[in-house]
């Protein structure tokens, strides 16, 4: 035989052997401490059955025995384990309380995600205009005119060209190089007697090279260090589609003699962005209104513009790009203090 009872708490029904009565233990649906009750120490106290009314009392009609439980697993303290059957409709008290006890966990969490966006926004606030700016001054200096160049090596082997073609136009640049001139820049296109091909980069009949010293500024140069990676994906994309299309380009113009591929666009896409870094692809100087070319980065902490001959002082910037947005968020104010007598 077993004895049913109700938790007080969350009013599962329960059963438990007999051996429990008047023992101590935990619900196993809600964890309440409870007394198990005792139907054989209520019965000692019930009246004697002469005393009972005299109104007789229907038998109720036999029930089906219950299949007999499965003898327990060794108890581990003593109060054997529950038997649990599904929990009975909740009375109005004790559902009003679930209810309760449910807006007041809601309003909580809801109470707990306000204060974090507000403390969020705050901070963000902050941030924005008394943290790290990206503004401010640095200092340049001019490139002698006899030093001044640069000069890169094109690696075309990750742009998905064959050997063979790469080989062709290397040998066709270094019987002929090619060359793009303006007064802005030199750009020249041309192979080398041991293999491959290199790009040299100097300034045009009425600008000058100048290197700015980034180090001066230690938010700029933490910004480089965590973002450089990251701004040197578009480039480094850009740079090998571009390098693809120029050997393709180039080849199909050696078979066919005719028209020469675009040197302008190729200058740029080809040319510079196998000089520069990631911050250096995004960035501009700006003289008096007009917009000069950052044309490399020598990861020293120095970056390179081409601007007009004399210049004592410029803007560098974000340059704008063109889906319109700007990624780099900085500005500084450059002054030119020296002249190198080399490239340092």
């Amino acid at each position: 035989m077993a004895i049913q009872f109700d938790c007080p708490f969350c009013t599962s029904t329960l059963k438990v052997p007999d051996s429990t009565a008047g023992k101590q233990g935990d619900c196993p649906r809600c964890g309440t401490k409870l007394v198990i009750p005792n139907p054989f120490a209520a019965g000692a106290a019930t009246p004697p059955a002469e005393a009972a009314p005299a109104t007789p009392v229907q038998q109720p009609q036999e029930a089906p025995t219950p299949p007999p439980a499965s003898p327990p697993a060794e108890e581990a303290s003593d109060l054997p384990p529950i038997n649990v059957s599904a929990p009975r409709p909740h009375s109005s008290a004790t559902s009003r309380y679930l209810r309760k006890r449910r807006k007041s966990n809601a309003g909580g969490v809801a109470l707990f995600l306000f204060f974090f966006t507000v403390m969020a926004g705050v901070a963000g606030y902050f941030y924005w205009n008394y943290g790290p700016r990206l503004e401010g001054n640095l200092v340049a200096a001019r490139i002698s005119s006899e030093t001044a160049k640069v000069e890169q090596r094109l690696n075309p082997g990750n742009a998905g060209v064959s050997e063979e073609v790469i080989t062709a136009v290397n040998q066709n640049l270094l019987e002929t190089p090619r060359r793009v001139q303006s007064d802005l820049m030199d750009v020249l296109f041309y192979g080398l007697e041991k293999g491959g091909l290199e790009v040299r980069l100097k300034p045009g009949a009425k600008t000058e090279l100048v290197r700015v010293d980034l180090t001066g500024d230690p938010a700029l140069m933490e910004y480089i260090s965590k973002n450089g990676a990251q701004l040197d994906q578009p480039r480094a994309a850009e740079l090998q589609s571009s390098m693809k299309s120029f050997y393709n380009d180039w080849n199909a113009f050696m078979q066919t003699q005719d028209v020469m591929p675009d040197l302008l666009r190729y200058r740029n896409t080809v040319g510079l962005n196998s000089m520069l870094g990631g911050l250096g692809y995004f960035m501009e100087a700006r003289v008096n209104n007009k917009i000069y070319p950052c044309v490399h980065e020598d990861f020293k902490g120095g970056l390179y513009f081409l601007v007009p001959k004399g210049t004592l002082q410029f803007n560098i910037l974000g340059r704008e790009m063109e889906n319109g947005w700007k990624t780099f968020p900085g500005k500084y104010e450059v002054q030119v203090t020296q002249e190198y007598e080399a490239q340092p």
